[in-house]
């Protein structure tokens, strides 16, 4: 089975100006989940799209691969990274390597592992299923516990929350996507119908744990990224 890993890197950024090439402990930050990449062991290709020619340069520093370019009409910010892993897939059919399975990993979850690429991969080849996501436990605001809000009155969210669930031992686990990788297989992406997230059916889940759920989505995420990483090298 060809797996091909997808490392998105747009020059354009809302929250944290030009975050891929921020520099952190040293390196920019998207060396962190390039490496991570590298080390893992069931990926066959590791590929950044970006449409900059300076990130591509910083990737192949670090050792990623840059085949093509991407459309500048792929980086803006309204597109989802469901067409940007459909134009890589299509990018490397043209030239030769066909993949069965894309992984997609994210610059601004630096933290994610090697072991949590490997268990993704690994349940996605075991189940046959359609995809696998990660995910983090919720510890705080539990789904059971939400409320809506018409006119300063507080009712509930769902048929699902109750007084019933007011102690937190009391709660089902509940669990929410952490955004910072995906397994979809080859067929999702070519019969997306641009409606839903492109997860198919039988759907999977890898829970990481919350200490390397970090998402960098603005200054003072990077600025605890930069305190863990100064930590790190004490």
């Amino acid at each position: 089975m060809n797996i091909l890993c997808v490392i998105p890197a747009r020059a354009g950024s809302k929250g944290v100006k030009n975050k891929n090439l921020r520099e952190v402990a040293g390196r920019p930050l998207i060396s962190y989940i390039i490496e991570s990449a590298k080390r893992a062991e069931t990926l066959g290709r590791v590929i950044v799209s970006t449409e900059s020619e300076a990130i591509a340069e910083a990737a192949r520093k670090w050792g990623a691969e840059t085949p093509f370019m991407r459309p500048f009409e792929l980086a803006r910010d309204h597109i989802s990274l469901i067409p940007v892993a459909q134009h890589a897939l299509h990018s490397m059919d043209a030239l030769g390597w066909r993949a069965d399975a894309v992984v997609s990993l994210q610059p601004t979850s630096p933290l994610t592992s090697p072991e949590d690429i490997d268990r993704a991969v690994g349940l996605f080849r075991e189940s046959g299923c359609d995809s696998v996501v990660s995910v983090e436990r919720i510890e705080k605001h539990h789904p059971f516990r939400a409320y809506a809000i018409e006119r300063d009155t507080l009712l509930p969210f769902t048929e699902y929350t109750s007084e019933k669930y007011l102690q937190r031992q009391d709660r089902p686990p509940a669990y929410g996507f952490t955004g910072a990788l995906y397994v979809r297989k080859r067929e999702l992406l070519e019969n997306w119908s641009g409606k839903d997230f492109c997860l198919g059916q039988d759907v999977r889940g890898v829970v990481i744990d919350r200490s390397r759920s970090l998402n960098i989505d603005a200054e003072d995420d990077l600025e605890y990224f930069a305190f863990r990483m100064s930590r790190a090298k004490t």
